[in-house]
């Protein structure tokens, strides 16, 4: 038996059983017992009745904290901006993909085919600073009446990103918003099990791949980040004809 966690607030223990249950979805790829995640937290499974009504309710807030935006909105805002353009991108696409594989592994283990619909509600609270907000248990969610998660996801963390790119516009034939779109697009699809066969992009393949394509001019692409040119170095030479 693992040794019994210390007593916690209730705040506090219902998260560490959000994050419990989250961690076992992810590892075992499918919804574990009460009992696992009771084990997992460190806690009697009478616990998790006393922190929550039901198991559904527990998975519910693992849903929500999942697609909870805040979390990436602080971990953007933590990105040095005085790192060269290559290095701030790849940094960029690492948070992005984290992002996108805990959705798409909790996405697999719930049998999902796509986000819920409430996980767009309820994150009004949730801030960057803060973090994630859950409800109290005594109520659901509280409805949202600011943007939901999709859209601080599309358009805060676009935003975020874009600011990021911006020193560095002069050497882009695109917006530093376009590539913010292109970064999350192919970081999405390079993120997925699924569409990449099992092989993942790794953020420096998706940032070289994106900036090959946007930077202007050939002499730019050094100041960028040391982007080579594609072509060949070597290999045999076309002859003149005499």
């Amino acid at each position: 038996m693992p040794p019994r966690a210390k007593a916690l607030p209730p705040t506090q223990r219902r998260a560490a059983l959000v994050d419990a249950a989250r961690s076992l979805i992810r590892e075992r790829g499918e919804v574990p017992s009460t009992k696992d995640i009771a084990e997992a937290a460190g806690v009697a499974e009478g616990t998790i009745f006393r922190a929550f009504e039901t198991k559904e309710e527990l998975i519910e807030q693992v849903i929500a904290s999942t697609f909870c935006p805040a979390p990436l909105l602080r971990q953007l805002a933590e990105i040095e901006i005085a790192q060269p353009l290559r290095d701030r991108l790849v940094e960029v696409v690492g948070v992005l993909q984290r992002r996108f594989s805990d959705a798409f592994d909790l996405m697999v283990g719930l049998r999902l085919s796509a986000p819920p619909a409430g996980a767009a509600a309820g994150h009004h609270a949730c801030t960057p600073e803060g973090g994630h907000v859950p409800s109290d248990g005594a109520v659901g969610p509280a409805p949202c009446h600011g943007p939901g998660p999709r859209e601080l996801d599309r358009g805060h963390a676009s935003s975020q990103v874009a600011a990021l790119i911006e020193p560095d516009a002069h050497l882009l034939r695109c917006t530093p918003l376009e590539l913010a779109r292109y970064l999350r697009l192919l970081t999405f699809s390079g993120s997925h099990r699924g569409i990449t066969d099992g092989n993942l992009l790794t953020p420096e393949t998706i940032v070289d791949i994106v900036l090959s394509g946007v930077i202007a001019q050939p002499a730019a692409r050094g100041r960028a980040g040391g982007i080579r040119s594609s072509r060949p170095t070597h290999g045999p030479r076309s002859r003149k004809a005499p």
